[in-house]
């Protein structure tokens, strides 16, 4: 009997040592996890300052007053190899957590930088920030001001989408764009405009850029995509003012909410490319593995496709006379 209490006693010792042992691991488990989720990517410069760097950071901040103090610390402090994108002669006056967006201040010093200075600078700040959780955007003021750009023109809030980087050559600099997109109205018939403003890294041509946006789609609810599924660009030139664009297969795909008819959704790509960019004259297309050289099996790709207004809407007609 005593024997059998003994074993019963020894496997409930090694019951609970398993138990403690298991909620140890899972416990670490956990913490490398949150870890993980809680990781942020903060930028820096390379030693030239030409190009922007990342870096993953995990904060111990449990406030927004400590997120902003620690992301902050991070910024100006560099890892080994990298820089700061924040000059020494550039003092921070703080921020304000406005309705509309982050706000944060420059000494006037900040008007010295150079343009390369400014824009990977403002890249980095807005793109570090605005992982904060409640940060939607970020507004760059200069002593309580909004920050104006060389022509006088106020610089808006921005977001991470507002700077379009390429993977592929990194970040040597970034390019400012006006974009004049055009999105399939509710019926399909026609198009309407939507204007969008974003920095692009200056490895990327911008006739890319643009596509690379209509593909992500309108951010107006009014509007409706053109493009359905994982649509790719695998190739993209320019010869003699005519953009020829190679698209994957999924190109081909009819988006499944109010598709619009194959002319407007071709048409959506040439007017946007034309409109926003000075030298291009038409807009060819190819679509891999399209054996009968249709698009959605009815435009004949075989031909260049110029600038054609008739498919805007009048209302957008109107404007465009107006601005002008």
């Amino acid at each position: 009997m005593s024997d059998r209490r003994n074993f019963v006693n020894r496997r409930k010792s090694l019951f609970w040592l398993v138990l403690a042992v298991a909620v140890v691991l899972l416990g670490g488990c956990g913490g490398r996890k949150q870890k993980e989720e809680n990781s942020y990517t903060v930028y820096y410069i390379n030693p030239t300052g030409t190009r922007l760097l990342e870096q993953s950071y995990s904060p111990d901040a449990q406030t927004f007053e400590e997120m902003m103090d620690e992301l902050w610390e991070q910024l100006v402090k560099p890892p080994a190899g990298y820089q700061s994108v924040v000059p020494e002669d550039v003092a921070f006056n703080g921020y304000e957590r406005g309705i509309d967006a982050l706000r944060i201040d420059f000494s006037k010093e900040y008007y010295g930088l150079s343009n390369t200075q400014e824009v990977l600078l403002r890249a980095a700040v807005v793109k570090t920030f605005s992982q904060v959780p409640g940060v939607t955007k970020v507004m760059i003021t200069v002593e309580k001001e909004q920050l104006q750009d060389l022509e006088g023109e106020l610089v808006p809030a921005m977001d991470a989408n507002s700077f379009i980087d390429t993977k592929e050559g990194g970040i040597n600099s970034y390019q400012y764009a006006t974009l004049e997109l055009y999105f399939s109205n509710a019926e399909g018939d026609k198009l309407a405009r939507e204007m969008r403003n974003l920095h692009y890294s200056s490895n990327m041509v911008l006739e890319r850029v643009v596509v690379e946006q209509l593909i992500k789609g309108p951010e107006e609810k009014e509007l409706y995509p053109i493009f359905a599924g994982d649509v790719r660009i695998q190739n993209l030139y320019i010869q003699n003012g005519i953009c020829t664009i190679t698209f994957n297969a999924a190109a081909n795909q009819q988006p499944t909410e109010n598709p619009p008819n194959p002319e407007t959704a071709l048409y959506a790509i040439v007017d946007s490319i034309c409109a926003t960019c000075d030298d291009i004259a038409g807009v060819r297309f190819e679509v891999e593995g399209n054996e009968d050289g249709k698009f959605w099996g009815d435009v004949d790709l075989g031909q260049v496709f110029v600038m054609n207004r008739d498919f805007i809407e009048t209302r957008e007609m109107q404007t465009e006379e107006a601005e002008k």
